[in-house]
């Protein structure tokens, strides 16, 4: 019996258009006008059109060797005026180095720019579309930004690896932060410890979603430890420089101390001020660390790899633009030591 299952070619020559603009339309591709993309789309909606799985992963495959000569690119935005770690130091640059080695063996050419000023936007969508780019991810930023108006979204994949950036909502990758500290702090009350405080930017705080600061109140309440209200510092950024930082320490006296980034000067002179007996131990949430022997190491290389993997899908299948709903893809770090 003849199969009645549409194809892109009946539905093609029903709307009459190309089974090549058919397949274009579908993958959203910006080619296509976005008139002609909504009608041809309703039309398999209509139709109940189905891709065949066999014929689509072997078409995915075709579509990655053509890119693997150069076709399609990856561009990563970074800060402007900053260094390509994006002000996130070692993480940054080990999450550049992750999205490097990923692309790069899927066969994308994979280079960096810097956000430009809001006057010179227009010169970014015309050189990201001059060479070719297709799929942006959005690195760490040391702020908070909307990049709405940065580009003309429509014609590109986007994938994010940071908490910065407030819009557009894109799927992101990024550590998994509330599963991290517990583990932290699991491996921490394992070795002894009973008052466990974290010290971060009130800032920084927001920018994890205030999933550290959520796992420390957890282990507040159920982990069997004594309370230790954490310590939100002033200032912007994941680098805690703030001077009340030092009474925080003397008033509630932790036996060990949680932190990101914080400065050398700031740390070294609360310690001391603090007899030895009581002296606080640090470890890092953000390993490897100078100021800490032992951390949880998030992971950066992963990120990176895994925000290529589904930038490498999208660009593939044509999902184009801002996702109606983005999804928040989150890595597990590891707890690591220098000494081990």
């Amino acid at each position: 019996m003849k199969s009645t299952r549409p194809t892109l070619r009946t539905l093609a020559a029903e709307a009459g258009v190309s089974a090549m603009t058919f397949s274009l339309a579908l993958r959203n591709r910006p080619e296509i006008s976005a008139a002609t993309r909504r009608r041809l789309q309703r039309l398999a909606r209509l139709r109940g059109y189905q891709p065949d799985p066999t014929i689509a992963k072997l078409m995915q495959h075709l579509r990655l060797s053509s890119q693997a000569r150069g076709q399609a690119n990856i561009c990563g935005l970074i800060e402007a005026g900053g260094s390509d770690d994006g002000g996130r130091h070692e993480f940054a640059i080990r999450v550049q180095s992750g999205l490097k080695k990923r692309a790069e063996s899927l066969g994308f050419a994979f280079s960096t720019m810097e956000l430009p000023a809001e006057a010179h936007r227009a010169g970014l969508q015309r050189v990201l579309r001059s060479r070719g780019v297709e799929g942006v991810v959005i690195l760490p930023m040391p702020r908070q930004r909307d990049l709405s108006a940065l580009l003309d979204w429509e014609y590109y994949s986007v994938v994010s690896v940071t908490s910065s950036v407030t819009a557009p909502r894109v799927h992101t990758v990024t550590p998994n932060h509330f599963d991290n500290i517990i583990r932290a702090c699991r491996r921490l009350t394992e070795e002894g410890y009973r008052r466990i405080g974290l010290a971060i930017s009130r800032d920084w705080d927001e920018r994890v979603r205030h999933r550290w600061a959520g796992g420390v109140a957890w282990q507040n309440a159920f982990g069997r430890t004594e309370s230790v209200p954490p310590f939100l510092g002033a200032g912007v950024g994941p680098r805690l420089a703030d001077p009340g930082f030092a009474a925080w320490l003397d008033s509630h006296r932790p036996d060990v101390i949680l932190v990101e980034e914080i400065d050398a000067t700031l740390l070294n002179r609360a310690l001391a001020a603090v007899a030895g007996r009581r002296r606080p131990a640090v470890f890092a949430l953000d390993w490897p660390s100078a100021r800490a022997t032992r951390g949880m190491d998030q992971r950066p290389e992963e990120i990176g790899s895994v925000a290529i993997e589904i930038l490498a899908g999208m660009v593939s299948r044509g999902e184009r633009g801002i996702p109606e709903r983005p999804l928040s893809i989150m890595v597990d770090g590891e707890w690591v030591s220098s000494l081990r």
